[in-house]
Order: structure tokens, then sequence, then C-alpha cells
């Protein structure tokens, strides 16, 4: 009788393991994906005279988008975070080092830096990232939501004078449907371009008229 009874019990056992490894948390989780928010210049202008030097100081951000999970507006007061699908480093660092980027390669300023070189520099540019989340209110037409107030500030020995302030907004329309995070990190992408292209334009304005 002990035969039969052990080989029940293996069944059972085995019937168990079988219900376990099909359970919904015995399921592989989906892979994270990650993506950085990226603007290339077109072209690099000619340096002016190495005299000048932007130092472009780390970007504040919005305590609500300052995580890497990808944040997505679903109502007037309805947002959420994606644990999947998430920034490759924190965005604020990430915009910080693309802003940099760019105007490295403007041809504003001798040298551009970053808040850690002890070059002396003769120019600051501030920052603080409002809004950054895709904007999923309406389904049918998501929407990629960048909003960053610069400002750019002389130093002439230690006298910081604002040479201007102002707040930079695109909303950049994407397909719904696939892959809507890649599709949002493109439209991200598509927003700081033409933030930073904006945002050279009134540099190079101000350098020009710095009295105005």
């Amino acid at each position: 009788m002990r035969t039969p009874l052990k080989a029940l019990i293996l069944c059972l056992a085995a019937a168990t393991l079988a219900a376990c490894a099909a359970s919904p948390l015995s399921r592989p989780a989906p892979d994270r994906r990650l993506f950085n928010i990226s603007a290339q210049r077109p072209e690099t202008a000619p340096a002016p005279k190495a005299s000048t030097v932007l130092k472009v100081r780390p970007l504040q951000i919005n305590p609500a988008f300052q995580g890497k999970e990808m944040v997505y507006r679903l109502g007037d007061s309805r947002f959420d975070s994606d644990y999947y699908n998430t920034f490759f480093t924190q965005p604020a660092q990430n915009l910080t080092g693309q802003a940099r980027q760019w105007l490295g390669r403007a041809g504003l300023f001798g040298n551009v830096v970053d808040s850690t070189s002890q070059v002396a520099d003769t120019h600051l540019l501030e920052g603080m990232v409002n809004a950054l989340y895709g904007d999923f209110t309406d389904q049918g037409a998501p929407k990629a939501v960048l909003e960053i107030q610069f400002f750019l500030v002389s130093n002439k020995g230690e006298a910081y004078t604002v040479l201007f302030e102002k707040d930079y907004s695109r909303t950049v329309a994407f397909q719904p449907g696939g892959n809507d995070a890649a599709a949002l990190a493109r439209a991200y992408n598509t927003a700081l371009a033409e933030i930073l292209a904006e945002l050279e334009g009134d540099i190079r304005q101000a350098l020009a008229n710095p009295s105005k």
C-alpha cells in the first residue's frame, strides 16, 4: 500500500509545482527599456575669441519629473510613472549635458565647460526643467511636453548681471500605438532640439546687444 500512496503524493507534488510554474508571479517580468534625450546640432560653427567662457551649471528640475521613470499625464490632475520605460541617466543630468554640447558647437563662446571646471568663466547658464512628460489625456493624439526656463548671466570680476531670462516650451505630437515609449523619446529629441536652437539664437542676440 505504501507504493501507491507514495506515487499519489509525488503526483500531487508535481501537479502543485506545475501550477506554480504557470502562475503569473513565476513568469519573467518584461524587460526594462532605457532611453536618453538627445539633440544634435546640424553644424559646428567657428569659435570666437578664446577669452569668453560659458560655464553650464547643472539644470534643476521639478521634483515630479526628476526620476528616471518616464512620466505620463493621464488626466487633468492624474499622472503616472512607467517602471519598464526609463531614462538611462537622470533627466536633469542628461539635459545639462545636451545643452552644454549644443552650445559648445554653436561657436558663441571660446569655451563651454561644465560646473566642475576650474577655468574662470565670463558667462553662466542656469536653468530649470519645469515639465517633462508624455501627455496621454487624448489617447488618439499623445504629445511630448518639455518646458525649460534658462538664465544667461555675465560675470565681470565677480559682478553678475542677468543678460536674459526666458521660458522655452515645446509640445510635439507623435503617433500612438506600438511602442509609445520609443515614440515619446523621439518626440522629446525634437522638442529639445527646437528649444536649444531657440536658446542659441537668444544668446547670440544677447551677446551682440549686452546693454539691452
